[in-house]
This record gives C-alpha cells, structure tokens and sequence, in this order.
C-alpha cells in the first residue's frame, strides 16, 4: 500500500498537495520528517543499525525516525517511527522537541526535520524490529551515540542533543 506525504513550502507552509512517498520531488517541495533521541531511564541510548537493504545509508549506526505522513503532525510521526521500526511504545508526555532544522537539497526541494528527545523504557521482552528497516539494537552511552550518530548531522543539532543529555545530568 503506498504511503503518502503532505508538500510543505520552506516556511512550513502546507500547500494542499499529497504526493506519493517516493514520487520525484519539485523545486520548492519540502517535506516534514522526525528523528527520535531515544534515552532509556538508565542513562543509556538507543542506537540503531538500518537495514542492509535500505535504499539510504544501508547498515549505518544512526537514529531513529522518518518521513511524517499525510495528515500526522511530526510528533505522532516519532511515535509511529519508534514503534514500526523498534517496538517501542512512546507516549507524548515522554518526548519534547529538542531542534528544528532544514535540509535543502541541490534540486530545490528538501527536509524540514524535527528532533525529540525521547525518555523511554527498555522493552521487558527485548526490541521487536522490523527487518526491514532495522538490522540491529545497542544500547551505548552518550558519548558513543553522538560520535556515532553526528557523521551526517551540523553542528547546532550536537548541540540540541548535548543539552537534552545535560538536562538528566544535572539533575
């Protein structure tokens, strides 16, 4: 079954155009998408391997999350993300946008990412992945997951995740 997307202006301005997921995208199209920082209570992160056959950075260690679709807003996409690709059963109250960014593409079109920062617990059962999109499961300190993590990403959303980390540090 195709899945569909709401068109975005770079503003975040919705446009009234639904287009197929992997339909070619136009010059000023812009699509919403949500990573999930995923910190279990016991301090440590949840670190991800895509699939071998992903049709993106097939077998990178990288976070959690994906494309917002057709009528979602970025939060439930994080929710849904969390629970397609892990199990994970994320509840709003446990999540708080960390950072917005921008990827503009050489075409003129691009991303409009949203970031959470995510508290979760480790499923007693253990993750249920779904193999195709998730090859494997660590659980990794910080420190490793944003070295991990930071090989596609700028420098202001180290920054978000520093603090979301600092925020449980503090305390």
């Amino acid at each position: 079954m195709p899945e569909y997307r709401d068109v975005y202006t770079r503003e975040g301005v919705k446009t009234g155009e639904i287009r197929e997921k992997h339909a070619p995208s136009r010059p000023g199209d812009y699509f919403l998408h949500a990573i999930d920082i995923l910190r279990c209570r016991d301090g440590r992160y949840i670190l991800q391997q895509r699939s071998l056959k992903a049709r993106y950075y097939a077998g990178v260690w990288d976070v959690t999350g994906g494309g917002v679709m057709s009528g979602e807003t970025p939060m439930q996409a994080g929710i849904r993300e969390a629970r397609e690709e892990l199990g994970l059963r994320l509840r709003p109250e446990d999540m708080r946008q960390i950072y917005k960014y921008y990827a503009d593409w050489d075409d003129g079109s691009g991303l409009i990412l949203y970031v959470f920062g995510c508290l979760v617990d480790i499923p007693e059962g253990g993750f249920q992945v779904d193999p195709m999109e998730v090859n494997d499961v660590r659980l990794v300190s910080f420190e490793e997951y944003y070295q991990t993590v930071m090989f596609n990403k700028d420098e202001a959303f180290g920054a978000s995740m520093k603090r979301f980390e600092d925020g449980f540090e503090a305390k």
